[in-house]
């Protein structure tokens, strides 16, 4: 069935989330719905909001359309209030994580009571007011891009990260990075930092320096990893071709044992050089996350809540 379908949230490039709104974009389009794309400083006044589905996102929907024939998934809805009784139905689209303390809101993951509507979407049957669902990032790419043929990449001498780097407080991804990094120089091995907001690059010129990087590891901070946060940076290495690699237990295992996992850092990148070259662990992996972590999938999961 055909839906016009409004995304509403950050314009690309201008925040993290916006990346994953492209994702959502791009999938929906090629599933043949009507797709658009506001936010709250560019949209048509004369637009009909009427029988849409929205997705947005709950620190971006100041100036959202509440229409009562509409149907909006909202992630990280902190502010429920605003919907209830004033559209069609309301979707509170959490993280797929074990818990989240003290930043958009409070929550515990309890999988006893949640139903997997599709792999990476969990649907809480304790829901009250409104559908709480618990859905995970995937890559960006659609099932039919990720190519195999990826694992005969020649990789450069170089590790390219491109992406936010923080070097304080509890997201703090930067210490990790740098003990990569000298890992990297002992070893003789380069590096290049391409910073998205100051220099922002397109999907395929994203994909294709991840692709020349010696290896694309993912990095969770202590937060991250005791939360359970799953990050879309371990997808997207994966189905670009490279050997899935992170310091997050988690991260791992909601892939499978295939995954390199060590928390130690020097370890870590000892692991991923001894197989890089593993091409058959590759297309497992890759097979993986074609199969079950696309957004595909996840639109898959989440339309069975309409």
């Amino acid at each position: 069935m055909k839906h016009k379908i409004i995304i509403w949230g950050y314009p690309l490039h201008t925040h993290t989330h916006s990346y994953i709104h492209n994702a959502f974009f791009k999938a929906f389009e090629y599933l043949g719905h009507d797709v658009y794309w506001f936010d709250d400083n560019n949209y048509p006044v004369d637009f009909d909001y009427g029988n849409c589905i929205f997705l947005t996102e709950g620190f971006a929907d100041k100036n959202i359309p509440l229409n009562k024939t509409s149907t909006y998934f909202v992630h990280v809805c902190v502010n429920s209030g605003k919907y209830l009784g004033n559209v069609k139905k309301l979707i509170d689209v959490r993280y797929l994580q074990e818990k989240m303390e003290n930043d958009n809101y409070d929550f515990v993951l309890d999988k006893n009571n949640c139903v997997e509507l599709d792999k990476g979407i969990l649907y809480d049957k304790n829901s009250r007011e409104y559908d709480i669902c618990y859905a995970s990032w995937g890559t960006d790419l659609l099932t039919h891009e990720i190519n195999e043929y990826w694992v005969n990449i020649e990789r450069e001498n170089t590790y390219y990260f491109i992406g936010s780097v923080s070097h304080n407080g509890r997201f703090a991804n930067g210490p990790m990075i740098n003990e990569f990094v000298n890992c990297c120089s002992k070893n003789g091995i380069n590096h290049i930092y391409i910073d998205p907001w100051s220099k922002p690059v397109d999907s395929e010129t994203n994909i294709i320096l991840t692709q020349k990087s010696i290896l694309s590891p993912d990095f969770r901070n202590e937060t991250h990893k005791n939360w359970g946060y799953l990050a879309c940076r371990l997808f997207k290495s994966i189905s670009y071709g490279h050997l899935g690699m992170t310091n997050s237990p988690i991260n791992a295992r909601f892939i499978d044992d295939s995954i390199i996992c060590d928390e130690n850092i020097s370890n870590l990148f000892e692991l991923g050089m001894s197989n890089r070259h593993d091409k058959d662990r590759i297309k497992h992996q890759m097979n993986i996350v074609k199969n079950k972590h696309t957004y595909l999938n996840r639109i898959d999961g989440l339309f069975q809540l309409l």
